[in-house]
């Protein structure tokens, strides 16, 4: 089942992932910053997001610098103390903060804004927390290669770090079991990039009727992804993320 952002946001700030030390916050911000990590921002006032990243982290001046979203932010940019939350991806998990803006600076050797330093930084403790669907247009077929059995096709319903769940009819042959091992799944991410690994079957949902077809939804884990392969679809799940967040603009949460 796919998780919002909205599900995303209100798990992230719960008291279960709120870092536990000033300075692991500090260390948090600074990976941020240099891993160069693209950062939603969400503006309360007129439910505006932006994107940005991390410029300088002074903590000790109590405040953060980030590259001035583009475009035209001058033309809306907030007021003094308007707050605002800020996602990103510091070691490759979700982290994220509540601060607020103070000012905006457009110099002709400087553009940024400045935000209050965050009090209090959050981050969830499980890499394949984003877990998305493909955007339309976006390459969704999905080849399951069965040892024993003949190979399936089916539709991409979602991806995260650590699996995917796909649509498919059953199987002709031999139905599909929890704990199968799947020689090998086969998918295609946006910019072709095709992937092929193999992965444990850890759910076989019910059978239903979509479209007038007979399917039922599984859920895969990966078994044996390489550190490129993690990298490119959290990639991929972090776009999504972005894309989904500047789709729906609900506003401050």
């Amino acid at each position: 089942m796919s998780e919002s952002f909205q599900e995303i946001a209100d798990t992230l700030f719960s008291d279960r992932f709120r870092v536990s030390s000033a300075l692991q916050g500090e260390r948090l911000l600074a990976t941020l910053r240099a891993e160069r990590s693209f950062c939603t921002l969400i503006f309360k006032k007129g439910s505006r997001t932006s994107t940005s990243i991390v410029l300088e982290v002074a903590r000790h001046k109590g405040y953060l610098l980030m590259d001035a979203p583009h475009p035209d932010f001058s033309r809306w940019q907030p007021v003094k103390g308007e707050p605002l939350l800020v996602f990103g991806r510091a070691d490759h998990l979700a982290t994220g903060f509540a601060s607020a803006f103070l000012e905006y600076l457009h110099t002709p050797g400087e553009e940024g804004i400045r935000l209050a330093y965050p009090g209090q930084i959050y981050q969830l403790q499980r890499r394949q927390f984003f877990r998305v669907p493909p955007a339309p247009g976006d390459p969704d077929l999905v080849e399951l290669q069965r040892n024993g059995a003949e190979t399936v096709q089916g539709r991409l319903q979602n991806i995260s770090g650590g699996g995917l769940s796909v649509l498919v009819r059953p199987p002709a042959d031999y139905p599909f079991q929890a704990g199968e091992r799947i020689a090998q799944v086969t998918f295609t991410l946006r910019g072709g990039h095709t992937f092929g690994v193999a992965a444990e079957l850890r759910s076989v949902g019910p059978g239903e009727f979509l479209h007038h077809e007979h399917v039922c939804a599984l859920g895969l884990q990966f078994a044996g992804i390489t550190p490129m392969m993690s990298e490119q679809v959290l990639r991929y799940a972090q776009w999504r993320d972005r894309e989904m967040l500047s789709a729906t603009r609900r506003g401050f949460l």
